[in-house]
Parts: structure tokens; sequence; C-alpha cells
């Protein structure tokens, strides 16, 4: 079984977020496949109460406070002593120092946060060292992501055979990004593919509005131009079999596939685009005037072009050619 915990909202102490939008962030956490969302205890006290029958994390400084927070599931601190319900959490900043994890054989649970340098080492040796460490102990894996290879480790974690990881929304804690971990899981092991990941967006414009941040357009999952393509073999190779570019379906995130025009475009996508826009296509020797004016302007600009821009270009070139032709 695996088991994912979030702890994004262990990082909002900082933003001003309602109870409201605290309760819709769990809730959508907890629809696209998160198992435990964990929470700080300023969150968890601007929340009021939890939503039953639902799995919460609370993160304490000291095991011995865990009696005046009732009702989670599990709570996690960084202790050395064993406890029920308490996951322990240690920091190992380099790979030399999983030695640390012997004198922690007695816990049963226990949170693993850093080992950034993992991917420079054989990861694969690495996390067998791990896992003989503590033979009897529930390993929850929190790789940081200083290298930004925290999802591949993550994932690489649990196609090892483990079963327990924390991530965070975005990787907005320097942790492994929870939906690339989610998306990377489904595709590889199917692991919970009925969830529904199309309210990604949803999540993503919450989170930044609580964070007042924004997101990379780029980000993986989640970001807005992540479907777009330019290069012209591209986006004829979408045309024709759009799994031999795309790994799933961009509507399974909520995301559309959209053909841009810009200075990489060629001829099938300059096509592609005017049917796309119900523009009747010319001769080809017009075609190539046309994306001849793309690439110039393109270049020009530094940037790709909008459709309301491309279309006024698209009538300006075929308007100088007929009076070309009339003259």
């Amino acid at each position: 079984m695996i088991q994912i915990i979030d702890n994004t909202l262990t990082a909002f102490d900082n933003c001003l977020p309602t109870k409201e939008e605290l309760h819709l962030f769990c809730e959508l956490l907890f629809a696209i496949g998160v198992d435990i969302v964990e929470l700080s205890v300023d969150a968890y006290e601007k929340m009021e109460q939890l939503p039953i029958e639902k799995k919460f994390a609370l993160h304490i400084e000291l095991p011995e406070i865990m009696d005046m927070f009732p009702g989670f599931y599990r709570y996690i601190c960084h202790t050395e002593k064993s406890k029920e319900k308490v996951i322990n959490e240690i920091q190992l900043n380099d790979v030399r120092e999983i030695v640390r994890l012997r004198a922690l054989q007695a816990c049963n649970e226990i949170r693993i946060v850093g080992l950034d340098d993992l991917i420079c080492k054989s990861y694969d040796k690495t996390m067998n060292e791990i896992k003989n460490s503590l033979p009897k102990s529930k390993i929850n894996f929190c790789p940081e992501n200083t290298y930004g290879c925290a999802s591949a480790l993550a994932v690489q974690w649990v196609m090892m055979g483990g079963s327990y990881i924390t991530t965070s929304f975005a990787g907005y804690k320097n942790n492994a990004a929870t939906e690339e971990v989610i998306m990377a899981l489904r595709l590889a092991i199917r692991h919970k593919p009925n969830k529904d990941l199309s309210i990604l967006p949803q999540l993503a414009n919450l989170f930044e509005k609580i964070t007042n941040t924004t997101i990379s357009n780029k980000k993986p999952i989640i970001g807005k131009s992540i479907f777009k393509v330019e290069s012209g073999i591209h986006a004829d190779g979408i045309k024709k079999n759009p799994a031999n570019y795309e790994a799933y379906d961009p509507k399974s995130v909520g995301g559309k596939a959209e053909l841009v025009i810009g200075k990489h475009s060629g001829l099938k996508a300059i096509q592609y685009k005017m049917q796309e826009l119900d523009i009747p296509l010319p001769k080809e020797a017009v075609l190539e005037k046309i994306l001849y004016s793309v690439k110039e302007t393109c270049t020009e600009t530094k940037n790709s072009m909008e459709d309301d821009d491309f279309q006024n270009l698209v009538c300006e070139v075929i308007a100088d050619e007929r009076n070309q032709i009339h003259s």
C-alpha cells in the first residue's frame, strides 16, 4: 500500500488563508489522491474542526503536547523517542549520515527529510541501506529538492518497494511536488487511476491565491503553457498521433493541447492554425509568405503570436498578395 502525506499546509502560517480556503485546499488534495494531509498547529486552529472520515497529521514541536490536539491520525515531530501514533522526523543532509538511523531502530514510524545529494550517489544502493538500517520501522521518505530531483527520488523510493512518502503541492516546501509524484505513479504502476486530476487547475489557482505566488507556466503537470506546441514537426506529430509526444491526455489534468505559432513553426503548423481559426487555405506560395512573415515578426518580438495577431497577419499578407495581382 502506497501512502502519500502532503505537508503543504504546514507552510501557510505566513500566509493569510481563510478557514474556507483551508478546508477547500484539503478537499482538493484528497480528491487528487493524497492519503494524509499534514497541518501546522496554526492551520489546524484556523480550520476550527477537521473534516470527518479523512486522515490528518499534525506537525508539533514535542510529542508531550499531542494530547492537547486529539483526533489526528498521526503526529509528526523531531524526536528520538518511540511513541504510538508519532512519526519521528529526522533530517539527513548527507548520505554519510545514514549511520544515524541505527539509533532509531526502536521507533515504529520514521520520516527521513533531506538527502538532497542522493541523486548524485548510487541511490538504489543507498535506499536499500536505509531500509536495512530500519528493518522493523515504517519509513516515510521526504526528499528535499535542492538539486531539482526530489520528485524523481520520491517515485524511485516507491518503485523500489517503499510505501510511504511526503510531498508538497507544487514542491512548495522544497519537497517532491505532490502532483508530479501522483501522475508519475499513475503512469508507472497505475496507482489510483480513478482519481480526478482534472481539478488540478482549481487547486493551482487556490494555491496561488493563498501564497500570493505565481506557478511557473512551464511547471510540469500544472504549468499553463506545458501543452502549447510551436515546433512544426511536433505540431504535425501531435495532430497525427498525440501519444507520440504526450505521456498523458492534457484533459486528464484539466489542460488542453494548443498549437502556438512562433518562429519555430513550419508550413504544417501554419495550415493547422488556419484550419483551427476557420481561415480558408491559400496557395502554397502565399502560405510560404505567411510563414516568412510569422518568423520575421516573432524573431523581432521574441515571442510567439496570439491567435488574433496571427489572424491579422494572415489577412495582411493575403490582402497584399491580392493587391500585387491587381496592380
